[in-house]
């Protein structure tokens, strides 16, 4: 595949507003180590970076201290190797100690910090719950009747259930701890199916699994991006939960930037993560959703803190966009047959219209264009459907490399028997008429930065599917054809 143009937005790692205060002052205690450094780090999602290091003095105390607070959350510290490293929390309490277990690298002593001698404990009735797991695994595993399966599967849930009652015990003692924040993020709400006895039974349990999956966690509290348990728990919601239609998706992302709205560090976050979801989303049809956050967000000026090369990356990437959206009318092309006869698409008279962009000299179109033409040949062809096939090379070509671009892109036709397609390319000329007259060329107005690009248009010239290979085109008219069936017996 030639890459024509590689667009990436990169989600905006945001430093958030520390007001000047205190500061941190965290002292740890380790073995001595020649030149050696202990690192403090913390997560950004499921990614970590290192936010300080200190030098192991000679009794083996360092000191990691800076003018400006943390934010609250799930922080790191990291082994002189760079090789082990532990969970610590950081939140209101700023100043503490910590006595590390050379051997295990763990915390063999916590002075000054009740977040961490919370954790500490969690992680002592963890082990006690857990104890016995690694034997039920194995017995599982062996276990001969449904019987013994049974009662194994009893015994791991009934810790697991253990396990979950110690944690809500702590959050309605200690509510305002980060570690029940923690807790909240990991707990999975009930979904109550295995008595729905009516259609509207299941209905009303998802809205209420819907209802329990954000409750009591704050979009605009900064601490979610200190764990990965947030980033991971958005990502089920959004995959899982919302229903992947865009109208719906829509709404929900609004509202995550609307609860967002008094930190401008989530405020920015929840814009940046969801712009690059949907510039260039995973499924057909949700880059909409990219467009609806751009006019909403992006032109009324509320996205205020994107360098130049980032905001001309969003820019462009919706004015391309917005020529070509599922539904809507394709963009007209008016263009040159292999004879310099101009064409333009809505002459073209066909129940459906495959649009590829290609060029003769890209390995990946040399591998889809015979597929294409032979779905063509072997059944396309006979319902009437036409091919018009785009040479995208000309349009970046000097005037004095026309001939033989054109020369090569003709050869192939010839040699390959393209027959009944419709080929069309653009000269140099047409495309510089276009850049004077302000207009965009195909490129922008069929997002085409790669080749081929396939697009599916109905009779009158709308959208069906676009980006997508042969055999998607293939399912797609299969689909339109059992549908019209089925409604006209």
């Amino acid at each position: 595949m030639r890459m024509k143009k590689v667009l990436v937005f990169l989600v905006i790692l945001i430093s958030s507003e520390c007001a000047l205060a205190q500061g941190y002052h965290l002292k740890i205690n380790y073995k001595p180590v020649n030149n050696g450094y202990l690192y403090l780090g913390y997560y950004f999602g499921d990614k970590k970076y290192v936010q300080d290091s200190a030098i192991l003095q000679p009794n083996g105390q360092a000191v990691f201290s800076g003018t400006e607070k943390l934010t609250g959350g799930l922080y790191i510290i990291v082994d002189p190797e760079k090789k082990k490293f532990f969970d610590i929390l950081i939140d209101k309490e700023q100043e503490f100690q910590l006595t590390v277990d050379t051997a295990a690298f763990t915390i063999s002593n916590i002075t000054g910090s009740a977040e961490n001698n919370y954790l500490e404990d969690y992680k002592t009735a963890t082990n006690l719950f857990y104890r016995n797991y690694q034997n039920w695994q194995t017995e599982l595993a062996s276990a001969k009747t449904k019987k013994d399966s049974t009662g194994i599967l009893q015994k791991i849930n009934g810790v697991a259930a253990a396990s979950q009652q110690w944690r809500d015990s702590f959050v309605l003692t200690h509510p305002e701890s980060y570690l029940s924040l923690l807790f909240r993020l990991m707990k999975e709400p009930a979904y109550h199916i295995a008595g729905a006895k009516t259609k509207q039974d299941s209905i009303l349990a998802f809205y209420n699994y819907k209802k329990q999956y954000w409750q009591d966690i704050s979009f605009a509290d900064e601490r979610l991006l200190r764990t990965p348990m947030f980033e991971q728990r958005l990502n089920r919601y959004m995959e899982n939960v919302v229903y992947r239609h865009p109208d719906s998706i829509k709404i929900e992302l609004d509202r995550f930037i609307l609860y967002s709205r008094s930190n401008k560090t989530m405020f920015r976050y929840f814009i940046n993560r969801f712009t690059n979801d949907y510039m260039n989303p995973k499924y057909m049809g949700l880059d909409v959703v990219f467009l609806h956050l751009f006019e909403k967000y992006y032109i009324t000026n509320q996205v205020d803190w994107l360098e130049k090369k980032d905001k001309d990356l969003v820019y462009n990437r919706a004015y391309s966009l917005m020529g070509n959206i599922v539904g809507e009318p394709a963009a007209e092309l008016n263009l040159l047959d292999t004879l310099d006869k101009k064409v333009n698409l809505y002459s073209i008279k066909s129940p459906y219209t495959i649009v590829v962009f290609w060029d003769p000299d890209c390995s990946h179109c040399r591998e889809q264009v015979p597929k294409l033409d032979s779905m063509y040949r072997s059944t396309w062809k006979k319902q009437g459907i036409q091919i018009l096939g785009v040479l995208t090379d000309t349009v970046r070509t000097d005037l004095s490399k026309l001939p033989l671009v054109k020369s090569n892109w003709t050869k192939y036709i010839r040699e390959h028997h393209l027959e009944g397609w419709v080929h069309l390319y653009q000269t140099p000329q047409m495309k510089q008429a276009e850049v004077k007259n302000n207009l965009p060329g195909f490129r922008q107005t069929y997002d085409v930065y790669q080749t081929p690009t396939i697009y599916l248009l109905d009779e009158q010239k709308r959208i069906v599917a676009k980006k997508i290979n042969p055999e998607q085109v293939d399912e797609f008219l299969e689909f339109k054809r059992n549908n019209k069936t089925d409604q006209h017996p």
